[in-house]
């Protein structure tokens, strides 16, 4: 009769021990797929602010960077036929007579030196991108230097 309950209590001791193991082995996947999902949350933000960036690339090109008007010409008509990336994004422009305008798109025949939306092809614009409140970019604005 000894023999038969030292060997009940041996498989007693094996049983408790397995469902201990197989506890601590479905806690330990647990915490390993929390961390391999908290990972795969920051990877997934990560690739997203790049994306974003990466479509502003092209607009940050003219924050505080300076083109021709010429090349501003061409941006607005650009805008106005719908082959670039500036969907919803205003375009201005300050002439050195401070007028501020919103073409669209640019007129054809360009006006003449003495007409409000006139720019100069040969004049220095410097570029400042806007931003609205949840930082996207809503507007550009080349202001004509002396």
């Amino acid at each position: 009769m000894k023999t038969k309950n030292s060997d009940i209590a041996v498989k007693i001791f094996l049983v408790v021990v397995a469902v201990i193991l197989v506890g601590l082995i479905i806690a330990w996947s647990t915490g390993v797929f929390k961390d391999k999902q908290k990972d795969l949350n920051e990877g997934t933000e990560r690739i997203n602010s790049a994306i974003s960036s990466m479509a502003e690339f092209d607009l940050l090109y003219y924050d505080d960077g300076t083109i021709t008007g010429s090349l501003l010409q061409d941006l607005i008509n650009e805008k106005a036929d719908g082959s670039s990336d500036l969907e919803g994004v205003i375009i201005s422009y300050k002439t050195l007579a401070d007028i501020i305008v919103t073409p669209a798109p640019y007129p054809s025949p360009a006006p003449s030196k003495g007409e409000e939306r006139y720019i100069n092809p040969n004049g220095i614009f410097k570029g400042d991108v806007t931003r609205d409140k949840n930082n996207v970019i809503t507007g550009l604005i080349f202001t004509q230097q002396k």
